[in-house]
């Protein structure tokens, strides 16, 4: 049997369970906005329901790459199948990225941050810094991918150690 992530609850139950009551015990349920990329959906969907359960003005904010994106891990709806457990009713804001300031983020976030993140998260840091939030509200976002297979890519930005150099 496969578990089909696109399409079993269990995957958005994963996240209403654990991710969601993290987030809202970890910001003390102040959190004023999530984000999270168009992927499987099950991160978005399942803790969405739970955010908006405990506070219905939470806003969960989707992200979106543009369609032909080098973005790995995210995925265009006017490109590719909705997965079946996506629930639109949690959704408040779908932002769309472009790959070109997603690399750029994810290029800050090695240098600045020492954060070795890949370039979907890059895509997610871009539109909740130019989201337009409150400065008093707590923004949560989703890493979904490591920097680890990346670094080829990211070579100039690696000593011969392997360690990010700003």
């Amino acid at each position: 049997m496969m578990p089909n992530q696109y399409e079993n609850p269990d995957n958005v139950a994963a996240h209403y369970e654990t991710t969601g009551p993290e987030i809202w015990r970890q910001t003390e349920g102040r959190v004023g906005a999530f984000f999270a990329g168009f992927g499987t959906c099950g991160t978005l969907t399942g803790v969405g329901r739970y955010l908006k359960e405990q506070d219905p003005t939470v806003k969960i904010v989707a992200i979106e790459p543009q369609p032909g994106h080098r973005l790995p891990g995210l995925k265009s709806f006017r490109e590719a199948k909705e997965p079946g457990i996506l629930d639109w009713s949690v959704i408040d804001d779908v932002v769309r990225v472009d790959d070109e300031p997603a690399y750029e983020v994810t290029k800050r976030l090695w240098r600045e941050e020492a954060l070795m993140v890949g370039p979907s998260t890059g895509a997610i840091v871009h539109a909740a810094a130019r989201y337009g939030l409150d400065p008093d509200e707590i923004a949560v976002g989703v890493s979904p991918d490591s920097g680890l297979k990346y670094t080829s890519y990211f070579a100039e930005l690696l000593g011969d150690d392997g360690i990010p150099r700003v």
